[in-house]
């Protein structure tokens, strides 16, 4: 018995070394850290982070072999009667042994299907208390060895995780927040640059009728039909923005709704080219609108500053990536001192790390511009 409480007391020390150390180096990374050191020092074949969704449980992040339990990063089974559940309504153990031998998990659907022998598990929850998920360790075989302290050094863990899920939840709510001052800024230049102009010259157009019908009809006439086009150039402009300000532009057909963002935002006189590969479906809709908002920035530069004879876009859909790249063979210019067309690239690769993606400009004068965004195609990142 002594022996025993000295391997334990030897266990425990090397757990809070562990901890400590993940909690030292706090990165990016730190979901995967502490989902490795969490399966490793407790020798177990899988450990996951998830994420209560409605009726389900998203396994946002897993490190093993998740594979041999049927689940998969990214993916999610029926929350109901699953040990977490339990776990968090207070009807199970944080350390369950084996769960062949315990009667609160030996006859449910999960333990059989994913064949689970041990578990380990612990609540996230946020500084407000809310529940987040768990952060859970399981293997297919028993392991008696498993003690409540393994469960204390879970706890530490989770703090850890649901600390740097609330980080990157303000972070992302900061960034969202900077790319909708960045639309709402664009949309307000367009209504002056274009809306006000084309509703400027209808009003000067309709004075000139006036003062013309009477002494110079065909003059009048002629300003009248430049009234009447400019006015529905106008109410076109105005549904296109406020289609952006509604954000509906994409939908399931992605092509089709790049096609519609090119023809309303490449003027007259200047090539267009479109060509989209790979399975579009795989993307998901957070990431399919992220994306689009991206081409369509880059679009829009390309469009008002390259002086382009050409601008073509492209996705390609490859494994767990989707890339998307604006090219316009147009005038080019220094990345370091860039103009105005570049400015819009640091709200660009904001919306790309908002998914986990990368944004890249590669530009010189007279060379034309690529912009360049590549996000997951998968799974979302946990948040």
């Amino acid at each position: 018995m002594q022996l025993d409480h000295d391997g334990d007391a030897e266990k425990l020390a090397r757990l809070s070394d562990v901890a400590f150390g993940v909690a030292s180096e706090r990165t990016p990374e730190t979901l995967g850290r502490a989902l490795a050191a969490v399966k490793d020092e407790l020798g177990m074949d899988v450990a996951f982070v998830s994420q209560f969704d409605r009726r389900r449980m998203v396994f946002r992040r897993l490190v093993g072999d998740g594979g041999s339990f049927g689940w998969r990063e990214g993916g999610s089974i029926p929350l109901d009667n699953t040990f977490c559940r339990l776990l968090t309504e207070g009807r199970l153990p944080s350390v369950v042994p084996d769960a062949g031998a315990d009667g609160r998990v030996r006859g449910l659907d999960v333990t059989g299907e994913a064949r689970i022998g041990s578990y380990v598990g612990v609540p996230i929850r946020f500084s407000d208390g809310s529940l987040y998920g768990t952060l859970c360790a399981l293997s297919h075989s028993p392991d008696p060895t498993l003690r409540e302290h393994d469960a204390r050094f879970v706890a530490v863990l989770a703090r850890l995780v649901a600390d740097q899920i609330e980080h990157e939840r303000s972070r992302r709510r900061e960034a969202e927040a900077r790319v909708r001052a960045h639309e709402r800024r664009v949309i307000s230049r367009e209504l002056h640059d274009r809306v006000a102009h084309a509703m400027a010259v209808v009003h000067q157009s309709l004075q000139l009728h006036e003062a013309l019908k009477d002494h110079d009809p065909e003059r009048a006439a002629e300003k009248l039909g430049l009234a009447k086009r400019m006015t529905l150039e106008a109410m076109g402009q105005t549904r296109d923005l406020s289609r952006a300000l509604r954000g509906e532009e994409v939908g399931e057909d992605l092509r089709a709704a790049l096609s519609e963002m090119l023809s309303d935002l490449v003027p007259p006189g200047v090539a267009r080219g479109l060509s989209v590969a790979g399975d579009e479906g795989a993307i998901p809709d957070e990431a399919r609108e992220q994306l689009f908002l991206v081409l369509r920035e880059a679009v829009r530069n390309a469009a008002s500053h390259s002086g382009a004879a050409k601008i073509s876009v492209s996705v390609v859909v490859e494994g767990e990536r989707v890339v998307g790249a604006v090219e316009d063979d147009g005038r080019g210019f220094e990345k370091s001192t860039g103009p105005e067309e570049s400015g819009g690239l640091a709200h660009m690769a904001e919306r790309a790390s908002l998914l986990g993606g990368i944004c890249s400009v590669d530009s010189s004068p007279g060379e034309g511009t690529r912009v360049e965004v590549s996000l997951p195609a998968g799974g979302a990142p946990a948040r």
